[in-house]
Order: structure tokens, then sequence, then C-alpha cells
């Protein structure tokens, strides 16, 4: 058995999430049949294309949502601060189908960055996720949910990668936060890094776990607290490899 010094990555993977999450990504906008368009006489000019780099603007469903969603968050108990960005990379393309009509495509992406106070509890920290996906509805959202080291655990960190096109239960996101506070707890860990793909199959996320020491004895009680956590299912890889999900 291969041991990693000082860090310890767990890692889950799905060959397809990345291809779906991408597809999903983009929101289109089109017209039907294409128009049929006189030609202009010889001294006339021919309209201009449209700028295949439009000016990027926010769609204001979208603002709306995310203002309302961050101002949701920070009213949480136990959380400390609260950050959002978000942005529409737009793009223009000819229709194939019609040489006088373009299609702009919109792509908006929001990024949450949220801290807890140091003793939040798993539900407080449960709760964050919980209250994004009543206030947002697509894939392109992200969440990075932090909670500081206190006097008896370890700083934690977990990613929420596009998740927020569904409802997440609160039970499962109290459940990720419980099982990192209790692993953040366990001694001769010294780092947790979590991700939640945008299945919410926490067993297919990924799980990063810094450990002081390299005695198998120890490697043995990190594990053993693992298997009582959400993360119990996780595909785990490097010094705890337990195989490969199909």
């Amino acid at each position: 058995m291969t041991v990693v010094v000082g860090v310890l990555p767990l890692t889950a993977c799905s060959a397809v999430e990345g291809l779906a999450r991408d597809a999903l990504r983009g929101g289109g906008t089109g017209a039907g049949p294409c128009p049929s368009v006189p030609e202009p006489f010889p001294d006339e000019d021919a309209p201009p294309a449209p700028d295949p780099e439009p000016e990027a603007t926010l769609d204001p469903f979208v603002a709306r949502s995310v203002r309302a969603t961050i101002t949701a968050v920070r009213a949480l108990p136990a959380v400390q601060r609260a950050a959002e960005t978000t942005t529409n990379a737009p793009s223009t393309t000819a229709d194939p189908a019609c040489s006088t009509r373009w299609v702009t495509v919109d792509h908006f992406s929001s990024r949450f960055t949220v801290e807890m106070d140091a003793d939040a509890t798993p539900g407080q920290a449960g709760a964050v996720p919980t209250t994004m996906a009543e206030g947002l509805a697509w894939t392109g959202v992200d969440l990075t949910l932090t909670v500081p080291a206190g006097d008896d655990h370890v700083a934690s960190v977990v990613h929420y990668d596009g998740t927020f096109d569904q409802r997440i239960p609160e039970a499962t996101s109290t459940a990720v936060a419980d099982g990192l506070a209790t692993l953040a707890a366990t001694p001769h860990v010294t780092g947790l890094d979590a991700s939640i793909p945008y299945t919410m199959r926490v067993d297919y996320g990924s799980l990063t776990i810094g450990v002081d020491s390299t005695d198998q004895a120890v490697l043995d009680r990190v594990r053993a607290v693992i298997d009582t956590t959400a993360f119990r299912d996780t595909t785990l890889h490097g010094s705890y490899g337990n195989g490969a999900k199909p």
C-alpha cells in the first residue's frame, strides 16, 4: 500500500458528469422559420452583421434571483460573511439554417463564497446550500462554504458545483456538514476539502484529508471515522484505495 505523507486524496468521479454539465450550462435564444428578406438595390449598402461579441448584460430575472438569494444567505444564523459574483459571457453565431438570422447564447455564471462562524453547527452550515437552492434554478452556480478552524477542530471547506437546479434536502446538506465537522475534530486530521457534484451524489464527489502521520494505525482510525459519515460510500483513492465505481 502506498502512503502519501501529509495529504491523503480521496477522490470520486463520474466520466459523464463533466460532459452533461457542459451541455446544460448554456441557454440560447433563437427564432422561428427563416424570414424572407428582400434583396437590396445595387446602390444600397447591405445591413451590417450583428456584433459577434455582444455586450454582456444580466437578465433581470437572474439579477433579482441572485440578489434575493445572497440576502437570504446573509440572514442565516452563524453566517460570518457571504459574497457573490455573477457574470454573463454571451456569444453570437450565424444560424446555419438561415443566413439572415443570428443566434445569441447567454452563459450565466454565479459563484457564491460563504464563511461561517467557527462554532457554527452542522445544521447551520447545511442551511446555506439548501437556502440557495430555493432561490436559484440553474446549473451555472457554484458555492464554496468554509467553516474556519476553532479550538477543537480544523478548518473545512466544501464546494457545491452546479447543484442548484434542484431541491437540496436539508437532511442531505446537514449530513455533509456533519461529516466534515466530525472529521475536522478527529485527531491527526489537519485539513479538509470536499466537493459535491451537480448530481448531489456524495459518493461521486471528492474528499481530500490532510493527516499529520503516516502510521498505519492512525490512518486506520481516520478511515474508521470516515465510515461513520456521509462520505463512507465515496470512492476512495490513494492511501484509502477501495476500487472505483462504474
